[in-house]
């Protein structure tokens, strides 16, 4: 999906400190995977916000992102279509790209071999 939704709250909420927030847009963004390589790439558009105002959270199978631009704040939380090697997350952000990107973790990884008799 591509579409931004915003949401305009009838009163301000205060959920980045001090700061009033008074929309909430789900950003635009792009996932793109490559289940040869095992690897997966997330793009997310945050126009005008500042690298330090980005708040990021993984684990194995979800992502919540937050980010706040004055009085918006940017949220995206979704399930990975598989679970992720959470330790090979990398990020780069620059001019309100986020870039994310890791591997696609193994799902025999942990799998035990059953001796037939």
């Amino acid at each position: 999906m591509t579409e931004s939704i915003v949401e305009k709250k009838s009163e301000a909420i205060q959920e980045n400190g001090d700061q009033e927030i008074k929309y909430r847009i789900r950003p635009t963004r792009y996932f793109n995977f490559n289940a040869e390589d095992r690897e997966w790439t997330l793009e997310v558009h945050l126009p005008g916000v500042q690298k330090s105002e980005i708040k990021l959270k993984i684990l194995p199978n979800l992502y919540d992102l937050k980010a706040y631009r004055g009085e918006v704040m940017y949220s995206l939380t979704q399930y990975f279509p598989w679970n992720i090697e959470t330790d090979s997350v990398k990020t780069d952000y620059e001019n309100g790209l986020l870039i994310i990107s890791g591997k696609i973790r193994d799902p025999m990884a942990d799998a035990v071999p059953i001796k037939l008799e």
